[in-house]
């Protein structure tokens, strides 16, 4: 049975993707870095101060202070936390607080926040940090933000109180209810003691009525010395910096968050939308690819010649299109009028157009190249110089032609707005005879039907792809062609990185001297 494999990650695909989108990642991250850094700017101080317990081992070495100290047994930490934050804790703090601070509108504010935190419990402003081991012997750190300095120290210290106060509570329950018990039995003996029958029961309550009376005095001994396992280690300072806001901190945050979302949201829209990698996506398609183009920043521009088409890997490239392409047509490459054209905008079909034109008049083979792009007539533009500006032949309706815009090559446009494949179709068989081959660059077929009509009526189809387009309208302009009986002749990929050959062997630096041959 089939199973399903897993994919490796594609990093020469997810560093394409964000190379394409580096610009806009990069200026959204910095957009929302600025907002953040005048939002957070604008918020009120804050300032956090911290007081420290320590929980101390109930035992000791010395026996005599065993038998004089009532101590309680330790808490783990998830219980003080909740001790602290329970409403006896919580009040004896706020009242605490409101004794040793004068009134003011930040105390106000302050007491407003506590008072909302005690409801949920979120601990915005008051936190409990414990540094305790295995026994719960360690050290509890209490920390209060508030708007003023003095505030945080006064919060700080008035929790530790409240803490401190509730853990000798804890301790002295026992001790308070032994001594009650005590009392209750001491009053019963004094009671019965006066109903004795006898002179002996009289000396037997006595004796015990006294020894309830001696160990009540132990136990309000004991009620004097009781203590807690928290005991109060530093008090709270006033902080000197405002913990918050940190304008800077929280850009450089919110710019390192956007980055990384950002390329994790790219990457997997890239995954959703599968986009051409190679050759080998092309093929699948049931096409051949007739070659494929490195890219090259100079060729997108509309003017300037066509200077970049006759040096470097672009040269050599090209070339191997135009074998592709002539072994593609075979026998019928005579007088064969081709159309070149993309699924998309701006995937280079014109420069494409130029480029394999120029490469096949090298070869002695007349072109003639018709600019049927009506809406951007880029081949103008190509072959067309300011400087040395050419006659062009009016011919009928609103076509111009150009017998030699260069060495075997001749060029047709048209002034039209619209792209009429009929009319069209009967200006260039009027002078594709002068001609060995013509090639046409339309609209993107996908934008403009009329393309595809006017590639039925013709020779063929090349269809040019970036190598990072969407493959779905491509698998969608086949399909169309082949419902409506176009031949394809095949894909050329452009802006392919790998198409880049560096090798000694090209026409692109004639002269270069033949490597040493060593033996």
């Amino acid at each position: 049975m089939p199973t399903d494999q897993p994919k490796d990650l594609d990093l020469t695909a997810l560093l394409r993707v964000l190379r394409r989108a580096a610009l806009p990642l990069l200026a959204t991250a910095l957009l929302l870095a600025g907002l953040t850094y005048l939002l957070s700017g604008s918020r009120p101080a804050v300032y956090e101060a911290t007081a420290s317990l320590a929980a101390l081992p109930t035992g000791s070495g010395n026996s005599v202070i065993v038998q004089t100290l009532v101590t309680a047994p330790p808490l783990p930490p998830a219980v003080v936390e909740r001790a602290l934050r329970s409403p006896a804790v919580w009040g004896q703090a706020l009242r605490d607080l409101r004794e040793r601070t004068p009134p003011s509108a930040a105390r106000s504010e302050l007491f407003a926040a506590l008072r909302a935190e005690a409801a949920t419990g979120e601990g915005r402003y008051v936190r409990l940090t414990p540094e305790v081991n295995q026994e719960f012997v360690g050290v509890y750190e209490i920390a209060v933000r508030a708007p003023t300095p003095a505030l945080a120290q006064a919060g700080a210290n008035a929790f530790a109180g409240a803490l401190l106060e509730w853990d000798r509570e804890r301790a002295l329950g026992s001790v308070v209810r032994a001594r009650q018990n005590l009392v209750t039995e001491r009053d019963d003996l004094t009671a019965r003691l006066s109903q004795a029958a006898s002179a002996l029961d009289e000396r037997t309550l006595e004796r015990l009525r006294a020894d309830v009376v001696q160990r009540l005095q132990q136990v309000e001994v004991l009620e004097q010395t009781v203590s807690g396992t928290l005991s109060a280690l530093a008090e709270a300072v006033p902080p000197q910096n405002p913990v918050a806001p940190r304008p800077l901190r929280d850009a450089l945050l919110v710019f390192g968050a956007t980055l990384v979302f950002g390329m994790l949201l790219l990457s997997l829209l890239d995954s959703l939308r599968p986009r051409v990698r190679g050759p080998e996506d092309l093929r699948a398609l049931g096409l051949p690819v007739l070659g494929t183009l490195p890219p090259f920043a100079a060729r997108r521009g509309r003017s300037g010649g066509l200077g970049w088409a006759r040096q470097g890997a672009f040269r050599e490239q090209i070339e191997f299109v135009r074998v592709g392409l002539l072994s593609g047509l075979g026998a019928g490459a005579q007088e064969s009028a081709l159309v070149v054209s993309s699924a998309g905008v701006a995937d280079g079909k014109s420069t494409v157009t130029a480029a394999l034109a120029l490469s096949l008049a090298e070869h002695g083979l007349r072109v003639l190249v018709v600019d049927a792009d009506v809406f951007r007539r880029t081949q103008e533009s190509y072959w067309l110089s300011a400087e040395a500006p050419l006659a062009a032949q009016e011919r009928s309706g609103s076509y111009r032609f150009w017998p030699e815009v260069a060495p075997g090559i001749g060029l047709l446009s048209s002034r039209a707005s619209t792209l009429d494949p009929a009319d069209f179709d009967r200006e260039i068989h009027r002078l594709l005879p002068g001609y060995d081959l013509a090639l046409v660059d339309t609209p993107p077929a996908l934008k403009i039907a009329d393309t595809l009509a006017l590639a039925r009526r013709l020779d063929g189809l090349i269809l040019v792809t970036d190598a990072a387009a969407p493959r779905a309208p491509l698998e969608r302009l086949v399909e169309d062609a082949g419902r409506l009986g176009v031949p394809l002749l095949g894909f050329v990929l452009n802006r392919f990185r790998d198409a880049v050959t560096g090798s000694d062997y090209a026409y692109a630096a004639p002269g270069r001297a033949p490597a040493e041959v060593t033996r």
